[in-house]
């Protein structure tokens, strides 16, 4: 009897450490990592944003190791969870989502916000004013071609459908009449980016 009892007591420690270590293990499992930046993936996500194309709202996103730091324009931080090529979460701000446009210019957020790549430029008055004489494409879409003739901060503006308008310029802000309408712009990303108010936005793309 003493042998069997012996018997007994270690099947039922057996089981019972199988048992333990067969449902423990995901109860104690840790929360999902922020984004590991593998592939160059979050490369298109990193440096200096502006919210809401705002020169004077600074956020950012930045590395540190293999994680990535969300930054917003009132200094609240996020770690940042990849979601395929293009989208990042942010579980510290109820888990909004972040989309990468496609020319990597801005981050539209699920709560109705954007981040616009903010100009790398130094301040200053002493800045030089951007020329932007040239093609532009309305929302990023190279079957949508603009145009912008600019003669020192007066603006001679056409859209993708032919419209034509004027318009000048300060710094970054562009303000433009078009028929009696008047729509409002933010110059980000080194100049080659124009946010407008009415929620679209022009790019032109560089040659390298």
């Amino acid at each position: 009897m003493t042998y069997l009892s012996r018997l007994a007591k270690g099947i039922t420690l057996s089981l019972c450490a199988a048992a333990f270590l067969g449902f423990s293990s995901p109860l104690s499992a840790a929360p999902a990592p922020p984004l590991q930046m593998n592939g160059g993936q979050a490369s298109g996500f990193l440096g200096a944003w502006c919210a809401q194309g705002d020169p004077s709202k600074h956020a950012s996103i930045s590395g540190n190791g293999v994680f990535l730091t969300l930054t917003n324009e009132n200094g609240d931080t996020s770690p940042g969870n990849l979601q395929g090529n293009n989208q990042i979460q942010a579980p510290g701000w109820q888990f909004v989502t972040g989309t990468l446009s496609g020319d990597g210019g801005q981050i539209n957020w699920s709560n109705g916000t954007y981040w616009a790549r903010c100009d790398n430029g130094g301040g200053g008055g002493g800045r030089r004013r951007p020329n932007l004489t040239g093609t532009w494409y309305a929302n990023g879409d190279r079957s949508r071609s603009c145009s912008i003739h600019q003669n020192r901060g007066n603006l001679t503006l056409q859209n993708e459908v032919g419209q034509s308008a004027t318009g000048n310029f300060n710094g970054r802000q562009i303000t433009t009449n078009w028929s009696g309408s008047a729509i409002s712009g933010t110059i980000t990303q080194g100049g080659n980016r124009i946010n407008w108010d009415n929620g679209t936005y022009w790019v032109r793309f560089r040659v390298y």
